[in-house]
């Protein structure tokens, strides 16, 4: 599966509202950051725990994925395709070939949603997030 993931800087509640407006949509899942902060941030806006860390909705039949991203956004950059399999393994299998040439925009990080989340550009200009469904084991 691969899904759309549209990226905004403090304002994703915002977009979301607008989304459900238009397409007559319901936010499926929405999730804050809260106390979580990124690995790598020197100073996190005054207000992350606000900022939405992950969200889902679907429109016209496709599952969008939404969050607010620490790192400066632009016009052009804000959206990411989301390749979404089953294991690490796999994950890392595509994460290395789209590397090749590419840019690497995140290191791959185990976190508690994933055993294997990254992201990359690839050789042609294309965002990439690589992400397994795999669950981190619990200790």
């Amino acid at each position: 599966m691969v899904a759309p993931y549209i990226i905004f800087e403090g304002n994703c509640k915002e977009a979301l509202e607008c989304y459900q407006r238009v397409f007559k949509s319901k936010v499926k899942m929405s999730l804050p950051y809260g106390d979580y902060i990124p690995d790598g941030i020197g100073t996190p806006p005054e207000n992350l725990n606000e900022w939405i860390l992950h969200a889902e909705m679907e429109i016209c039949g496709t599952n969008f994925w939404f969050a607010d991203d620490v790192q400066s956004v632009n016009k052009g950059n804000m959206i990411r395709l989301t390749t979404i399999v089953a294991t690490a393994k796999e994950a890392k299998e595509i994460f290395e070939l789209l590397s090749d040439g590419g840019h690497i925009t995140l290191k791959p990080v185990e976190t508690f949603y994933s055993t294997f989340h990254a992201a990359v550009t690839d050789q042609l200009g294309v965002n990439w997030n690589i992400v397994a469904e795999e669950l981190p084991k619990q200790p």
